[in-house]
C-alpha cells in the first residue's frame, strides 16, 4: 500500500474544519476550556504532503505541530516546503501508527485523523483509538473522519464497480484510467434511469470524473475501505476511555434539519446519541467528522449561546441581487462554491454584508451587531433593529452550517493591499509548487488559473500595479502565459490592458480578502 500511496500523492488541500481555532470554537460551547489556538500541539495522523498542517503552523508560529505519514515519498515533499519556509514549529515524520509511542510524542491538544480511520484495518483503529486516549491533554479534542453506515452502501456500489473493473490493473495511471472508462461507461449507461439509488449513483459519478485522481485512487480503490454504524464508533470510542463531543458539521445535531414527519417519529428518543444514529437511519448519511475528547471529562450537552456570543465571526459570502434590509423577505447569498443561501432578518443580512465587507477582519459580536442596526435603520427597518435575539439565532443557525464561521481569537487584517503588494511566502510557494488552490489565512482552499498562480508567484513587494499589469501583458503577448477565463487575448491594443489590468486588480482584492497579501 506505500507503494500505491508513493506512486500518487494523494491531494491535500487544508480542511478548515480541522483547524484548532475551529476545534476550539466547538469545544467551548459544550463546556469544555480548549487550549487556545495561538498557543497550542497539534497531532495530525495521516498528514501526507502537510497540505493541511503546514498552513496552520505558518498563521500559528507560537504553537507545536507534528504530523506522521507512512509515506517516505510524501513526507519528503512535504519536508522541503517546511524546510524552503524556514518554519521552526512543524515537524513531519515517516512513521507507522502501529508503531508511535505515547511516550516518545507527548501530548497533545488537538489530534487530528482526516481519511485514515475508514482505510485502515481494525488494528489499526484500535491504535488510533488507543493514541487518542493517551496523547490528549485533559481539555484537548480529537478529529475523526469515517465513512457511516447506511449511507455508505449505495457509494459502496461504485467501489465494488470500480474495483472488479481494475481487477486485473496494474499501475496508478492505468487504474485510474481504466475506472474513469467504467464510470463513463455507468453514466451511459444511467442516462434514462428513474430510481432514487440509480439517481444517486449518477450524482457520485459526475463528481467522480472531475475530481482529482488521487481521491478515486485512494478513496474507492484502497486495500480499506470500511463504514460503521455511528453507534459502532461510539462503542469503540467508549472501550478507549473517549466520549463523543459533536460534529464539525454542528447543523446534524438538531432535528430541524429533519422533515416534520421524521421529527415527529423521533420525538420519543430521549437519549441525544440514540437520536443521532436514527438521524442517519432518516438521512442516509454517509460520512462523519466526529469531534472527541475523554471520558473523564465533564460535558454541557446544552449548547451555551452565551459562549457563541464572545467570538469572532468571519463569513466570505456575496449577495446576490440588490440589499434588501427593511422587511424580512429572503435574500440569497452565495459561498464560494456558489451554495445558495436564504437568509430573512434584516440584521441578519446586514452582518453579513459587513462580514463580506471586511473580510478576512473578524468583528465581535456586539461591534457586529452595532454596525448591523446601523445599517438596518439607514434602510427604514427600524421595527427590526432591535432584535437582538434574532440575530443570534439566525448567525448560529449560520454558523451551523459552515457558513459562518467563529473563532476564539479575533484576525485583525484587513482587506486591503499596499501600493506593491505582497503575497505571503507561503501562498507564493504552494503557487510556485503548482498546487491547484492555496491555503487561505481562514484555513480554506482557494482554487487557482495559471493566470492567478503566477500573479500570485510575481507579488514579491518589488513592484507597483501598473508595473506588474505591464508584465503580465508582455507575457501574454509573448504566449507565456494564458488570458484569465481561457479567452482568446489581443495581440496589443488598450483592450488587451484593459483586459489585464482589470483581472489584477480584482485577483489582488480577491487575495487581500484571503489573507494572502500583507
Amino acid at each position: 500500500m506505500v507503494d500505491f500511496y508513493d506512486e500518487l500523492t494523494y491531494e491535500t488541500n487544508p480542511f478548515p474544519e480541522t483547524h484548532p481555532g475551529n476545534l476550539a470554537a466547538l469545544g467551548r460551547l459544550f463546556g469544555i476550556q480548549t487550549a487556545s489556538p495561538q498557543q497550542c500541539r497539534v497531532l495530525e495522523l495521516g498528514s501526507a504532503t502537510g497540505g493541511n498542517l503546514i498552513p496552520m503552523a505558518w498563521h500559528l508560529p507560537q504553537s507545536a505541530f507534528v504530523g506522521v505519514e507512512l509515506s517516505a515519498a510524501q513526507v519528503e515533499i512535504g519536508q522541503r516546503i517546511v524546510s524552503t519556509l524556514a518554519l521552526p514549529n512543524i515537524r513531519l515524520e515517516v512513521g507507522d501508527i502501529l508503531e508511535l509511542d505515547p511516550a516518545r510524542i507527548g501530548q497533545f491538544d488537538y489530534i487530528i485523523a482526516h481519511g485514515v480511520y475508514s482505510w485502515v484495518p481494525p488494528v489499526v483503529r484500535e491504535k488510533i483509538l488507543r493514541l487518542v486516549r493517551d496523547c490528549l491533554t485533559p481539555h484537548g479534542l480529537a478529529y475523526i473522519s469515517y465513512n457511516v453506515l447506511p449511507g455508505w452502501r449505495m457509494r459502496g456500489s461504485l467501489r465494488d464497480l470500480l474495483l472488479h473493473a481494475t481487477r486485473e490493473v496494474t499501475g496508478a495511471a492505468a487504474k485510474y484510467n481504466t475506472a474513469i472508462a467504467a464510470l463513463e461507461r455507468l453514466q451511459q449507461a444511467l442516462q434514462a434511469a428513474e430510481a432514487d439509488s440509480q439517481r444517486y449513483v449518477q450524482k457520485e459519478i459526475t463528481y467522480l470524473l472531475a475530481a482529482h485522481p488521487s481521491y478515486l485512487l485512494h478513496e474507492y480503490l484502497a486495500g480499506e475501505n470500511n463504514a460503521f454504524l455511528f453507534s459502532e464508533f461510539l462503542a469503540d470510542a467508549g472501550r478507549h476511555e473517549l466520549q463523543y463531543v459533536c460534529e464539525t458539521d454542528l447543523h446534524t445535531l438538531f432535528d430541524t434539519t429533519l422533515s416534520q414527519p421524521a421529527q415527529t417519529a423521533l420525538a420519543d428518543i430521549e437519549d441525544p446519541l440514540q437520536h443521532e444514529q436514527w438521524m442517519d437511519f432518516v438521512q442516509m448519511r454517509a460520512f462523519r467528522k466526529s469531534v472527541l475528547c475523554r471520558a473523564d471529562l465533564p460535558l454541557e450537552r446544552a449548547i451555551d449561546i452565551d459562549v457563541f456570543t464572545a467570538y469572532f465571526y468571519s463569513a466570505n459570502l456575496r449577495l446576490k441581487g440588490k440589499e434588501n434590509l427593511n422587511n424580512t423577505k429572503p435574500s440569497t447569498f452565495l459561498t464560494s462554491d456558489n451554495t445558495e443561501l436564504s437568509v430573512t432578518h434584516p440584521l441578519s443580512k446586514a452582518a453579513l454584508l459587513h462580514l463580506q465587507g471586511v473580510h478576512p477582519y473578524t468583528p465581535d459580536f456586539e461591534e457586529l451587531y452595532a454596525h448591523a442596526v446601523t445599517k438596518v435603520r439607514e434602510a427604514g427597518g427600524n421595527a427590526f433593529a432591535d432584535a437582538r435575539s434574532e440575530l443570534v439565532s439566525e448567525l448560529f443557525s449560520l454558523y451551523s452550517y459552515r457558513a459562518v464561521y467563529a473563532q476564539v481569537i479575533p484576525c485583525l487584517q484587513r482587506p486591503e493591499w499596499p501600493e506593491h503588494p505582497q503575497a505571503t511566502a507561503l501562498a507564493r510557494l504552494q503557487a510556485a509548487q503548482g498546487w491547484e488552490s492555496v491555503a487561505s489565512i481562514r484555513h480554506q482552499a482557494l482554487s487557482l488559473d495559471n493566470f492567478s498562480s503566477r500573479l500570485l508567484q510575481e507579488l514579491d513587494g518589488s513592484r507597483t500595479v501598473p508595473e506588474l499589469v505591464s508584465y503580465l501583458i508582455a507575457e501574454v503577448i509573448a504566449g507565456n502565459l494564458p488570458i484569465p477565463g481561457g479567452k482568446q487575448a489581443q495581440t496589443s491594443g488598450k483592450g488587451l490592458e484593459k483586459e489585464i489590468s482589470n483581472n489584477v486588480k480584482h485577483l489582488l482584492n480577491v487575495f487581500a480578502q484571503q489573507g494572502l497579501i500583507h
